[in-house]
């Protein structure tokens, strides 16, 4: 499958890209100086886009969250776009697998004065999904491992609270989910196939879409 490119298209045509990005972006020097930290230490470029960062927030925020769980931290970058949309008091709980990358996103959330809303969970994800229980989440976003991920929407569908979101990052599967299903499809594509299927099911807990960016944000409403 192939990763995700430095640049990620926001909209069909660059002008309304760059129309976007004037009125809605601006700068943020924090998330800048995050990419800036991971390539400096060796970590992949597979970042969400600033265009999908503030988009996450802006989800997030209207969830109205006191309690968001992330699979998939890598160097903070999206953990901070989440972070910000916590009620006060509110917690990120934010997992990955790699101690090397939960150091540089320790670094990124005390630069972005979020340390004290995050928690940072190093090891696989099942280890600490399991210590939450049922209704108790007000938004997953999940950017990790792609063959998990119809085992994160089954988890979402037990603890997020009736209103709660869940989020999937790269649902397109950089458009080999679109290809006929068989033996050709790698079984990360398989996953995610599953996984937009079991979001999307209408007879399952969520109503859901998909959100046509580059690389496909599939989102689905706990009902």
């Amino acid at each position: 499958m192939t990763g995700s490119p430095t640049h990620k298209p926001f909209a069909a045509e660059p002008r309304l890209e760059g129309y976007v990005r004037d009125r809605f972006l601006g700068d943020d020097a924090v998330l800048a100086r995050v990419r800036d930290r991971a390539a400096r230490s060796g970590l992949p470029a597979i970042h969400v886009s600033p265009f999908d960062g503030k988009l996450l927030e802006v989800i997030a925020r209207a969830a109205m969250p006191r309690t968001i769980v992330e699979i998939g931290t890598l160097a903070g970058y999206s953990g901070i776009c989440l972070a910000r949309a916590l009620l006060p008091g509110g917690v990120l709980h934010t997992l990955e697998i790699d101690p090397r990358h939960a150091a540089v996103a320790r670094e990124s959330f005390i630069e972005a004065g979020v340390s004290e809303r995050v928690q940072i969970y190093v090891g696989p994800a099942a280890e600490t999904l399991s210590q939450f229980g049922d209704g108790q989440v007000d938004v997953v976003f999940v950017d990790a491992d792609k063959e998990g991920y119809p085992d994160y929407v089954r988890w979402a569908a037990r603890a997020l609270r009736p209103g709660g979101v869940a989020l999937l990052d790269n649902a397109f599967g950089w458009g080999a989910v679109a290809d006929p299903p068989g033996d050709s499809r790698e079984p990360s594509v398989e996953a995610l196939d599953r996984a937009n299927r079991l979001l999307a099911d209408p007879d399952g807990p969520f109503r859901a879409m998909m959100i046509p960016t580059s690389e496909g944000l599939a989102m689905g409403v706990r009902v």
